[in-house]
């Protein structure tokens, strides 16, 4: 399957710098700002089995837990079983039913960095109860390169307001959000 990957991801790459060229736009910005951040990407293409839930599973008994991804922006291939949920702005989740050829997108927290919060990294998760059978997803996850510095954009924060979060590269967020899932970084860690 490795010549189909490869394919894929690099199709995904360049529809994820196109979207990313779209929020660019949304931003009033130059359609390329992003890119230069993206070239080459951090990218990271994961092949996911959820098996069916008990009926008597627990309420944290789930596919995913509830998380944001951690990077730019992902683009999920799921199947037609159902089960993804977003969580709107009123705190309540909201099924995010499959559609016939057609991608999922989700911003990650680097996204609400870059624009001060103007974009927000979407909170979802997985719950595998509904079709009674496996539950097969493909994200994308794309990300800045590790040394891609992101700070606010200027057009994202008010004058005379300071920026929501402090400038880092994509390494040091992605190292911390790590740290803060996993008790440990993988940049300050040592291999036995």
């Amino acid at each position: 399957m490795r010549e189909v990957l490869v394919a894929y991801c690099g199709e995904m790459a360049r529809l994820g710098l196109h979207l990313l060229s779209l929020l660019a736009r949304s931003l009033e910005l130059d359609d390329p700002w992003f890119e230069p951040y993206f070239t080459p990407p951090s990218a990271t293409l994961r092949l996911i089995k959820y098996p069916p839930q008990p009926a008597a599973a627990t309420f944290n008994q789930i596919g995913a837990g509830a998380h944001t991804d951690w990077g730019g922006i992902t683009l999920l291939a799921q199947d037609d079983s159902g089960g993804l949920e977003v969580r709107n702005l009123a705190g309540q989740w909201i099924d995010a039913p499959p559609v016939k050829d057609a991608l999922v997108i989700n911003l990650g927290d680097l996204m609400a960095r870059w624009t001060n919060g103007v974009y927000t990294s979407n909170m979802h998760r997985v719950k595998n109860n509904r079709s009674g059978g496996d539950r097969y997803s493909i994200p994308f996850f794309m990300s800045p390169r590790p040394d891609a510095r992101i700070e606010a954009i200027s057009s994202c924060v008010e004058t005379g307001q300071a920026p929501r979060f402090a400038i880092c590269t994509a390494a040091e967020h992605m190292n911390e959000m790590f740290r803060r899932s996993y008790g440990y970084s993988p940049a300050t860690s040592q291999s036995a």
